[in-house]
């Protein structure tokens, strides 16, 4: 990357981060253009070169940050010995809830902003250090199963949208249960899910 490119990247990684403390702070839609411009330090101009208006800073910032969090999710299970497409899933699961659970605020955004087109660009992203992306990594688990799947797009969609709804609650207020007492729950229901749709 040369110097021109480094720079361009550290104005736009400056306006996401000013635009994600404004978000988490204030809300969307309490948060102007010329407040995110202002918290970066650059003109309400250089915006514009990076973002076409604040729900496309919010959107990429979604993809940002919970490419981040897969990422993470798939740096820990390198290395781990696993035997069944269920233990992978649910290893997975596990590090995004925990991730999630550490940054309560990050959980609160990404919930709150949540749409399937910016979920899955995050599951697209790459992991800089070997090009693998989560997406790309859930197919393979399904391909090294050996299993068949009726629709592994929908089943993906399905373990996300539940993940997401059953932990805000949990995760925030510890209501109805506590996120230990959930964890076996959503695992089962996970592994019901992937039954269901499997062609036997």
């Amino acid at each position: 990357m040369g110097k021109l490119d480094e720079k361009k990247k550290q104005k736009r990684d400056s306006l996401l981060m000013a635009a994600f403390a404004l978000f988490t702070d204030k809300g969307i839609n309490d948060t102007s253009i010329s407040d995110i411009a202002r918290k970066a330090n650059m003109a309400k101009g250089t915006f514009y070169l990076y973002f076409k208006d604040k729900f496309d800073i919010r959107d990429k910032l979604i993809a940002n940050k919970a490419g981040q969090i897969f990422r993470r999710a798939l740096e820990e299970i390198n290395g781990v010995s696993l035997s069944s497409l269920e233990d992978h899933v649910i290893f997975l699961v596990n590090s995004i809830v925990n991730q999630l659970n550490q940054d309560k605020s990050l959980l609160k955004f990404i919930s709150k902003n949540l749409s399937w087109g910016v979920f899955q660009k995050a599951l697209l992203q790459e992991n800089d250090a070997d090009g693998d992306s989560f997406y790309h990594r859930y197919y393979f688990l399904l391909n090294q199963s050996g299993r068949k799947f009726r629709n592994p797009d929908l089943m993906l969609y399905m373990i996300v949208e539940l993940v997401n709804s059953t932990c805000h609650n949990v995760i925030l207020q510890q209501e109805p249960v506590t996120l230990e007492e959930l964890k076996p729950e959503l695992c089962g229901v996970i592994c019901d899910i992937i039954k269901r749709q499997e062609i036997c």
